[in-house]
């Protein structure tokens, strides 16, 4: 894996609060005495769930989309997006703390590196505009991030990931070690794929059960060439419409300790 594709970038986060006022109680009636307003109801907890896109500073590359799943597990793909796909150079991962406004991660990962780079995720949001920003301080400096909803995207995260989308024949590009990968999805979601170096692996696709158009992706690489030779990975897949037609597949994971990760992306 290339080892600098970034400093550490990240971008990560977006929350927002949404504030229900409460309905006071009635009054009493003519005659009677009055009657207490009844308590508001608490707020709804703010959450940092959905998908959005923005741009790096600080970093070699200068664009990111990232997914923020309802556990606040998310993982952050970064690259640059051209007019026909976007090109990935590696992804973050890791598991955030969400605080009325504010978002933190003491556990982010890039898996531009190999070993994967700790770092520690800091943001804030507007919760009507719905934009973040904020910085990802790692060893190798600071990246500053911002972004917001995600636009011109036919991807809709707010409906149910579908097996037809993904069935087929793929032909990917992993950042593991820079090679092309032949995947091919059964009807039922279960996949093999060879690379051009030989490397060999198959596993899982699953829809997420939350319902969102997200695949639980579980893997298992084959012997040598492999670097991850005999290992398990686990992580997330997303497929979506292009603007441009076809479709674009992006699939990324990590072993169980989450040293290294695996990513891939292509489009048919």
């Amino acid at each position: 894996m290339t080892q600098y594709f970034s400093k550490f970038k990240l971008a990560l986060a977006a929350i927002f609060s949404i504030t229900i006022a409460g309905c006071g109680g009635g009054g009493g009636g003519g005659g009677g005495g009055g009657g207490a307003d009844a308590p508001a109801p608490p707020a709804a907890a703010a959450t940092i769930e959905g998908v959005y896109s923005g741009t790096l500073a600080g970093s070699f590359s200068r664009d990111f989309d990232a997914i923020v799943l309802e556990n606040n597990q998310f993982w952050v793909i970064y690259g640059t997006q051209t007019p026909t796909q976007f090109v990935v150079n590696g992804f973050i991962q890791g598991d955030g703390v969400n605080n009325q406004g504010s978002f933190t991660s003491t556990n982010a990962r890039d898996f531009g590196f190999s070993p994967a780079v700790a770092g520690v995720l800091n943001a804030t949001f507007n919760t009507t505009a719905r934009t973040i920003s904020g910085t990802v301080a790692a060893p190798a400096g600071t990246v500053t991030f911002s972004g917001g909803p995600m636009t011109g995207s036919l991807y809709n995260y707010n409906t149910p990931a579908l097996l037809s989308s993904v069935v087929g024949s793929w032909n990917l590009t992993t950042l593991l070690n820079g090679e092309r990968v032949m995947l091919n999805v059964a009807p039922n979601g279960a996949f093999n794929a060879t690379s051009t170096f030989g490397c060999s692996f198959s596993g899982t696709l699953v829809p997420r059960p939350s319902g969102k158009n997200v695949f639980n992706l579980a893997l298992t690489f084959g012997a040598a060439p492999c670097i991850l030779m005999g290992q398990p990975a686990s992580g997330i897949a997303v497929v979506y419409s292009l603007p441009t037609g076809g479709a674009q597949l992006i699939f990324a994971g990590t072993n169980t300790n989450r040293t290294v990760g695996a990513v891939a992306f292509g489009t048919r």
